[in-house]
C-alpha cells in the first residue's frame, strides 16, 4: 500500500487543556453558578469547580468572580475564554457527525416558458446560497420539447406542467398545485364581484394562451363547466395576454400570476378567483426514471421551498 505522507508536524508542545473541561467551564458561565451548571449538565459540582480552577492556571487568567451565594460573573478575561471555548466546543461537535457530500457538477435544467419570469430567478439566488458547488444551465421550451429533451437525456430534468400525460421513461416529482384564475380588465363588468365562473367568462371573447398542452387543459376548465367560449387570440406569451386583456381585448384564464398586477404598459388588472370545483394545475419536475442526476435531489428540494413555501 502507497504510504500518504501529511504536510503536518506536530504542535511545538502538547495540549493541556480538554473539551471537557471547556463543557463545564462554558456551563458555569452560562448559568452562572457552578450549582446550577452541574445539575444543567449532570456532573457532580467539583468536577466544574476542578475544571474552573485547571484552566486558571494554565491560562494564568482568573475567569469568574465567586459572589458568596450568589454565584459566579465572568471577568473580561473570563468572557473573552468563554467565547473562545464555545467557537471550539461547536467545531468539535461538527466534526463528531458524519461527513456530508457536498454535491458538485453541472445541472442541466430545462424550464417551461410560462414559469420562467416568474420563478427561475428566485431558483438560481436560492441555488446559489444553498448549494453553491452546483453550476446551471438553462433551456426553455414548452412542456412536449421539454419533454423530449428529458426522455432523451439532452437535459437532467425540467420544471414544467403535468398535463396527465404517461411517459413511462418518466418520472414527474411534485413541487406545486396552481389553481387557475380568471383576468379581467379593469372596466369590466365582473370586476367588482367577488369571484366568477366559467360560463360568465365565456360570455366574453377569450384570449387563450397557445402553447402545446397548456391550450388544452385551459380549454377542458371550459368543456368540464359545459360552456364553449369565442377564442379571441391565441397567443405563446403570458405578458401579452396580460397586456390584451387591459387593453380591453378580451378576458382569459391563467395559473401562474406576477406579484403586480399591471402590464408592461402599465394597465391594471383585475384577478378573480374560479367560482366551483377547477382543475389545478400541477407543476412538476420531470427526471429521468432511471439513471437520474445526483444533482435533482437538492434542485427539487429548493424548488418546492420556493414556488409552494409552508
Amino acid at each position: 500500500m502507497e504510504n500518504i505522507h501529511f504536510p503536518f508536524t506536530g504542535f511545538k508542545k502538547l495540549i493541556q487543556i480538554n473539551l471537557r473541561q471547556l463543557e463545564y467551564f462554558v456551563a458555569a458561565a452560562r448559568h452562572g453558578s457552578t450549582a446550577r451548571a452541574a445539575l444543567a449538565i449532570n456532573v457532580s459540582q467539583p468536577s466544574i469547580s476542578k475544571a474552573i480552577a485547571d484552566l486558571e492556571a494554565q491560562w494564568g487568567e482568573k475567569l469568574f468572580v465567586r459572589k458568596h451565594a450568589v454565584g459566579l460573573d465572568l471577568t473580561a478575561a473570563g468572557l473573552a475564554r468563554s467565547r473562545e471555548a464555545l467557537s471550539l466546543l461547536e467545531t468539535a461537535q461538527l466534526l463528531q457527525e458524519p461527513r456530508k457530500q457536498v454535491v458538485s457538477g453541472t445541472l442541466r435544467l430545462g424550464f417551461l416558458s410560462t414559469l420562467g419570469a416568474l420563478w427561475i430567478p428566485q431558483l438560481l439566488t436560492q441555488m446559489q446560497k444553498r448549494h453553491p458547488s452546483i453550476d446551471i444551465e438553462l433551456v426553455e421550451g414548452d412542456i412536449a420539447s421539454l419533454t423530449r429533451q428529458v426522455e432523451r437525456g439532452e437535459i437532467h430534468a425540467a420544471l414544467q406542467y403535468d398535463l396527465g400525460l404517461a411517459r413511462p421513461l418518466l418520472t414527474m416529482h411534485p413541487v406545486a398545485a396552481l389553481p387557475p384564475y380568471a383576468l379581467l380588465p379593469a372596466r369590466h363588468a365582473l370586476s367588482a364581484a367577488p369571484s366568477v365562473s366559467l360560463a360568465e367568462l365565456a360570455q366574453s371573447p377569450l384570449l387563450l394562451i397557445n402553447l402545446p398542452q397548456s391550450r388544452e387543459y385551459f380549454l377542458s376548465l371550459f368543456r368540464e363547466a359545459g360552456v364553449v367560449p369565442t377564442v379571441n387570440y391565441e397567443l405563446a406569451s403570458i405578458e401579452l395576454v396580460r397586456s390584451m386583456v387591459a387593453n380591453g381585448h378580451g378576458v382569459s384564464v391563467l395559473t401562474t400570476r406576477p406579484v403586480v398586477d399591471r402590464t408592461h404598459d402599465g394597465k391594471r388588472l383585475i384577478c378573480k378567483r374560479i367560482k366551483g370545483r377547477v382543475a389545478k394545475q400541477a407543476v412538476v419536475l420531470s427526471v429521468p426514471r432511471s439513471n437520474a442526476s445526483a444533482l435533482i435531489a437538492p434542485f427539487l428540494t429548493v424548488a418546492k421551498s420556493v414556488i409552494a413555501p409552508d
